[in-house]
């Protein structure tokens, strides 16, 4: 994955502004995409707010209320992809100049429900948002929680992939990813 040109986002909402820090969010995922055994692959990553994400919310899955995190998959999967913690150093990703890298798809986080999910949890932000970038790649890979078996199959890789960033070269990988300013 190619690294963000912006070194940070900021969502602005009327009680908050958020700072994401872009190549944070970009190692994680990369991070995350090389256990799955997806080096070559891109995540489209972004941070909306509340009412961004319940237009979204509303236009593709018809809930007409703000939801933490909606992914958009370019893949299809025969079966959903298992984790296998990478090892450190990552490799580094060449694409060829000629060829885009390989889209996995699009994972789209409301900071305001992920600070929401962090304090009815008792945990921080920063974590949060870590996880639902996780839930949001695993989307891309193929887990659903429709169904129980799902469910607990998905629920088995969030955990892997989350103990795997929590105890990371520069453990846990996840710290200062995104932050409330003001």
């Amino acid at each position: 994955m190619e690294s963000d040109s912006r070194p940070f986002l900021i969502i602005e909402t009327p009680q908050h502004q958020f700072q994401i820090q872009a190549d944070r969010i970009e190692r994680l995922a990369r991070t995350v995409c090389a256990g799955l055994g997806l080096p070559d692959y891109e995540v489209s990553w972004d941070f909306i707010d509340q009412d961004e994400m319940q237009a979204l919310n509303q236009q593709y899955r018809g809930r007409d209320r703000s939801t933490d995190v909606l992914s958009f998959p370019q893949e299809e999967w025969d079966e959903p992809l298992h984790f296998e913690a990478p090892s450190w150093p990552l490799p580094d990703t060449d694409h060829d100049a000629h060829e885009p890298p390989q889209m996995l798809g699009d994972v789209i986080i409301s900071p305001e429900d992920a600070l929401a999910n962090a304090n009815h949890i008792g945990h921080g932000l920063d974590r949060e948002t870590a996880f639902l970038l996780v839930h949001g790649i695993l989307h891309l890979c193929g887990h659903d929680h429709m169904q129980p078996e799902e469910e607990q199959r998905m629920i088995a890789e969030q955990q892997a992939i989350m103990a795997f960033l929590e105890r990371a070269e520069q453990s846990p990988l996840w710290t200062g990813c995104c932050e409330v300013r003001g």
